[in-house]
């Protein structure tokens, strides 16, 4: 009878927060190999999802460990190429249109992808609304503990988010709390009552001017958007619609073709819009405290942390315990997400911002973006 076969050994894999608490393994030498590397890159993916899906990066990350020179070369560029073609190479993957911008906050080196390029923002607008009303709490003209008294007519029915659903009028809500509904679950209502408590949309439009973000657009109050987006497009403030016809508009059957000419005319509209570069600056300026008191900052800076929307976007593909502060959009076939991630090992924070248009499935649209924030989050690792 032959001898058994000595059982193999195989090396344990590293604790699932190991990533993102200490150094990765392939970052600890430069000299290793590119199987070294391709296997330590492979070893961290996270077990739940599959692994190409975790590393999409893979091909950027261990080229630049295979090769020191393009390493240093990469360090001196004020735009990392290698990562400036892996962006290129995902968005060229899509179906449809996508505009995109990645940051180094603390470095200042970027990339972008159709950066100048108008996308509609969907609701990611409400990153701006919220830089404007902390902007007034800073300058004094509003408190975060400001009662904002509903009357009736202020919440409008179908709206999306828990004001239509749990609040009536003669309820009493703190601006605090509003910026957390606006940001957190993306209530609609809540971004609508900010915008008038704020000045309307021309007050935040005209602060993005004065901040010196150009290519944002703010232009329609939440309700008017989705109005218009229905195939009303005469609702505007010079001739709204109450809450009552909003309703009824937005219960309204709309038959494929009908929706299509909507999304269509959403789509090439002008109004609310932004570039990728400009969403990227804004985020950038914000993380870096030159828009903001210190107190808003951070406090703008937690409640973008706690969003709840988007779980497959920024977030998809990127370790365990990641530190992600994000605003994600969508309206029709636009599938959006900005934000910025925060790396381990004092490495710093990167902004990410996808514009995403396509037809394709959405979760096709939302890998897109968290391929696009994990080649962004990896190329800035491991190329400090």
């Amino acid at each position: 009878m032959p001898a058994p076969r000595p059982r193999r050994r195989h090396a344990s894999l590293p604790p699932r927060h190991a990533y993102h608490g200490s150094r990765p393994p392939c970052a600890t030498s430069r000299g290793m190999s590119l199987a070294g590397a391709r296997m330590s890159m492979i070893s961290l993916c996270r077990p739940s999802l599959p692994c190409l899906k975790r590393v999409a990066s893979l091909a950027l990350v261990a080229l630049l460990l295979a090769a020191p020179l393009s390493q240093a070369r990469e360090r001196s560029s004020a735009t990392p190429v290698a990562l400036q073609r892996e962006a290129e190479r995902l968005a060229g993957q899509l179906r449809g249109s996508v505009g995109a911008a990645a940051i180094h906050v603390e470095s200042g080196r970027s990339v972008f992808v159709d950066g100048d390029r108008a996308f509609p923002m969907a609701s990611t607008m409400k990153l701006p609304v919220a830089v404007h009303i902390l902007k007034q709490v800073d300058e004094g003209t509003l408190s975060l503990t400001q009662q904002v008294l509903l009357a009736p007519g202020d919440v409008y029915p179908q709206m999306g988010g828990p004001m239509d659903l749990h609040l009536t009028p003669g309820s009493a809500i703190t601006v605090r709390d509003l910026l957390h509904m606006m940001i957190t679950v993306s209530d609609n209502n809540a971004t609508d009552l900010l915008l008038r408590l704020g000045g309307g949309t021309a007050a935040v439009d005209a602060r993005m001017r004065a901040l010196g973000i150009d290519g944002i657009r703010v232009d329609r109050y939440i309700w008017e958007l989705l109005a218009n987006y229905y195939g009303d497009a005469v609702a505007s403030q010079a001739t709204p619609l109450d809450a009552e016809g909003y309703g009824a508009l937005a219960a309204s059957d709309r038959d494929a073709d009908e929706r299509r000419r909507n999304m269509d005319a959403y789509n090439a509209d002008p109004r609310d819009t932004a570039t990728a570069r400009a969403m990227a600056t804004l985020l950038a300026r914000l993380w870096r405290g030159e828009l903001l008191s210190a107190d808003s900052t951070q406090l703008l800076q937690a409640i973008m942390q706690a969003t709840r929307t988007g779980g497959d976007r920024l977030r998809g593909a990127l370790p365990p315990h990641t530190p992600v502060a994000h605003k994600t959009g969508t309206v029709g076939d636009m599938v959006n997400d900005v934000g910025v991630i925060t790396l381990p090992d004092g490495r710093g924070h990167v902004v990410v911002v996808a514009f995403v248009q396509s037809d394709a499935p959405a979760a096709t649209r939302a890998g897109t973006i968290a391929q696009l924030a994990r080649a962004a989050h990896d190329y800035f690792l491991f190329v400090p």
